[in-house]
This record gives structure tokens, C-alpha cells and sequence, in this order.
């Protein structure tokens, strides 16, 4: 963890000892132990999400292209000589026409 082996560790806890007491040590270890148990089940939950993600996305690209593709299927076949801006003030026309 961090590249900080046993031995370290040990260090770091005896010297915490000594600057903490025998009173105040075992409610911090308590805390530091509550806090990592946070931070893994978070890093597991968001690694969880993170692996589901693309199912999600696949899922919603899926929608998408049917509704674009029921869309194209509903729309009338566009004049060849339209311009760009006829055509959106036609495809605006319908959709005003639609609500």
C-alpha cells in the first residue's frame, strides 16, 4: 500500500503511539479503519459503475438509432433543390405542427 511495507508501518504506528497516548490511539485507529472501509467501498462501487457503463451506453445508443431510424421513416422525401434553410424552416414547421 503507498510502497510502505510492514516495517514501516510498524514504525509509523509506534511512533503515533508515543505522540498520541494510550488514550486517544485506539479511537483513531477506529477512525482510520472506518475511513479506508469508506474509501474501498466507494473505489468498488465506482469501479462497479464504471464496468456497467458500457452497457448503459450501448443500451442508449440502441434507443437512439431506433428512434432515429422510426424518424427518417416518417419524414417526407426532401426536394433535391431544397436549401439547407428551407429545409429546417420545413422540418421546424412540422414540428410545431406535431405539438
Amino acid at each position: 500500500m503507498f510502497g510502505i511495507g510492514p516495517e514501516e508501518l510498524m514504525l509509523i504506528a509506534i511512533i503515533a503511539l508515543l505522540v498520541l497516548g494510550p488514550e486517544r490511539m485506539p479511537r483513531l485507529m477506529r477512525d482510520v479503519g472506518r475511513i479506508v472501509g469508506d474509501l474501498r467501498r466507494t473505489s468498488e462501487e465506482l469501479q462497479k459503475d464504471f464496468m456497467n457503463a458500457d452497457k448503459y451506453i450501448e443500451k442508449t445508443a440502441t434507443s437512439i438509432a431506433a428512434t432515429v431510424s422510426a424518424t427518417e421513416e416518417t419524414k417526407p422525401a426532401a426536394d433535391p433543390s431544397e436549401s439547407a434553410f428551407d429545409r429546417e424552416m420545413r422540418e421546424a414547421k412540422e414540428r410545431l405542427r406535431e405539438t
